[in-house]
């Protein structure tokens, strides 16, 4: 499939190559950080086939594409051509401060933890599976952990685990603008067996005894003692480490002459970060991390079961918002740390809750085109990808949502009691379940494990078959009338004239859809009946919006004035602004285009859909917003799924 075309509106509605300070995905979302969001069109993105939908959040313009993503991302970067430093997260032309500074703390860290993990989390996953699949192996007895096959796919599952630091420390150095061998490097020096060996060593003196910032130490540095720690597997230290050395390496270019650049740029970033890194970074991020760790260890352990229907519950809308980046790396600096995670065995059973009620909606669903689409999804979810079954199948379901997420806090509180435990990071979904596995053999963990998955599909199947697959029609909704013809009012006071006769291919042909033409006679234009604005172009000079009754109306303003970049047009919708018939969306100065070689003739068509059964002028010569011009028929709809698609559509 050529995912070009997609790709290339994509960009064009984003504000195009200009306006992406960085771009990544995950596995279902390319991610976005734009210069000035207001210049994104999210409704034509929405409406894009291909795309599921668009979700702003954690400073990210989010636009959620399912499991094409690395395609669509990748035709990106082919017709973009975007600079390493905008692929990378960090785009230094880009400008600071403003709006972006108003955002907030939570939102700004929140992609901060996303663009760092985000490259590393296949892998991740991979590297989690061997060990995961070694856990399976050895408890069925097919390995010994004596056995040189174990010894060596142990260690390559473990590679990635221990120089953690390494590999976060190219991805940090990414995402500030840092060249990422100093990230590597860095990352290294944490773990270079000397001083990990030192760090594992009796201490021989406390520094802070006696409070929770007391830290042992066996080496000093110039007299200043060192209090190293096991940085193998860590995280937080290495992120705040290259955050600094980003800082000092953009000092040192600054101020050192070109001529001795190549070599003292990388002495001092080096000397200054290392040194500090080891002496207050290290140490400080370490007790921090600990303290994170150790919270939500202890917020768990308050009431398990609680903690498991709470998290389960909320994980999706976690996922909907893009939210949940925050939380996976603790997934895998638990495991490093502890040697098993609790947080993850709660969210297990919403993948298969999710998995539930796609099932359910596709037996259920009588449309051929719903049962395709939630069967589509039903397998994503089975391989851990929610997205397509919550934003295709579920939120237009909204009853069927609420049940799904019930049955994965079921599922949740159910594993939390079990005590569940995550020993090793890999897969997501029903692959994922061999890390659950004890090391020493399977245990009543493992066991509530699968019943809370067991437990949350059923309840959401059962829940989904007896909801049927009926989508919801809400009220704000455009179609929920199902009306069998409406009226549609002039936009625009003027004299209307056949729409066949104007000096524009597009119209004149009717590529578009059938319609009316005004010669205007003043420069505003309204709302030809009530709806709600799908579409308001920046330049001012075309609005699309859809009816209540369920048609969607383009109304362009002038022939080829779309080149003049917005100048003698001011808008006043705003897309997804509801409007009453006879809302004023636009003012223009019709001399001023005219004097500028423009035809301001007004053009508004009915564009084309299966609905439609005619569209008639019903008055040629002068109107006002008043008068009505067209006469729309529809089509009867003639069963439930037709009523439900165009409801949706």
């Amino acid at each position: 499939m050529d995912y070009k075309p997609l790709a290339k509106d994509i960009l064009e509605n984003v504000g195009t190559k200009s306006n992406v300070q960085s771009i990544t995905h995950c596995v279902t979302r390319v991610r976005f950080v734009l210069k000035d969001e207001s210049k994104a069109n999210d409704a034509a993105i929405k409406n894009l086939d291909g795309v599921l939908d668009v979700i702003k959040q954690g400073g990210q313009y989010q636009v959620v594409i399912g499991p094409s993503v690395g395609s669509v991302y990748d035709a990106i970067l082919t017709i973009a051509k975007f600079p390493d430093s905008v692929i990378s997260g960090n785009d230094e032309s880009a400008p600071t401060g403003g709006e972006d500074d108003q955002k907030g703390f939570l939102n700004k860290a929140l992609g901060l933890i996303s663009s760092i993990f985000i490259p590393v989390l296949g892998l991740l996953s991979g590297a989690g599976m061997i060990k995961a699949i070694l856990s399976l192996c050895t408890v069925t007895g097919l390995l010994t952990d004596k056995s040189g096959t174990y010894i060596i796919l142990s260690a390559l599952g473990d590679t990635l685990f221990y120089f953690f630091p390494v590999i976060i420390g190219w991805s940090a150095a990414r995402k500030f603008g840092l060249k990422e061998i100093y990230g590597v490097t860095l990352g290294a020096f944490l773990v270079y067996p000397t001083l990990a060996t030192a760090a594992s060593s009796t201490a021989v003196s406390t520094i802070f005894k006696g409070t929770i910032f007391a830290l042992k130490y066996k080496l000093t540095f110039l007299g200043i003692p060192v209090a190293l720690q096991s940085y193998a597997s860590t995280v937080i230290p290495i992120i705040i480490i290259v955050w600094f050395a980003s800082y000092v390496y953009k000092y040192c270019d600054k101020v050192i002459p070109d001529v001795l650049k190549m070599v003292f740029v990388p002495f001092f970033t080096l000397l200054i970060a290392g040194i500090v890194s080891l002496i207050i970074i290290g140490p400080i991020a370490m007790i921090l991390q600990n303290i994170l760790s150790d919270t939500v260890l202890w917020l768990v352990g308050l009431n398990k079961g609680i903690a498991g229907f709470l998290l389960g519950f909320f994980w999706s809308i976690l996922v909907m918002f893009g939210l949940h980046w925050a939380v996976i790396p603790f997934f895998a600096i638990d495991v490093a740390h502890y040697g098993y995670d609790v947080i993850n065995p709660l969210i297990f059973a919403g993948g298969l809750a999710v998995l539930g009620s796609a099932v359910g909606v596709a037996i259920r669903a009588r449309d051929e085109r719903v049962k395709s689409m939630s069967v589509a999804a039903a397998i994503s979810a089975f391989f851990g990808i929610n997205e397509p079954a919550l934003y295709g199948v579920l939120i237009p379901r909204k009853k069927i949502l609420l049940t799904s997420f019930t049955a994965a806090g079921i599922g949740g509180a159910i594993a939390g009691f079990s005590g569940s435990k995550l020993y090793s990071f890999g897969a997501s979904g029903i692959l994922g379940l061999p890390c659950f596995i004890n090391p020493k053999g399977i245990d009543a963990g493992f066991i509530g494990l699968c019943i809370s998955g067991i437990v949350a599909f059923a309840v959401a199947l059962i829940s989904a078959l007896v909801l049927g697959a009926k989508k919801d029609v809400s009220d704000s909704k455009p179609s929920q009338k199902f009306v069998e013809h409406s009226d549609v009012y002039a936009p625009v006071a003027g004299e209307s004239f056949d729409l066949t006769t104007v000096n524009d291919d597009v119209f004149s042909k009717l590529i578009l859809g059938d319609g009316i033409a005004i010669k205007p006679n003043e420069g505003k234009v309204y709302a030809p009946a009530a709806g709600v604005i799908r579409v308001a172009y920046p330049t001012g000079h075309a609005v699309g919006m859809v009816t209540d009754d369920g048609e969607e109306i383009l109304i362009h303003i002038g022939i080829d004035t779309v080149n003049l970049q917005g100048k003698h047009f001011t808008m006043h919708a705003n897309q997804g602004m509801r409007v009453k018939k006879g809302d004023l969306l636009v003012e223009f100065d019709e001399p001023a285009i005219t004097a500028a070689g423009y035809d301001t003739t007004v053009m508004m068509v009915v564009t084309k859909s299966d609905r439609l059964k005619s569209v008639m002028p019903t008055k040629f010569g002068p109107v006002t917003k008043e008068t009505k011009v067209l006469n729309v028929e529809l089509k009867e709809l003639t069963t439930e799924a037709d009523a439900a698609a165009t409801v949706t559509n």
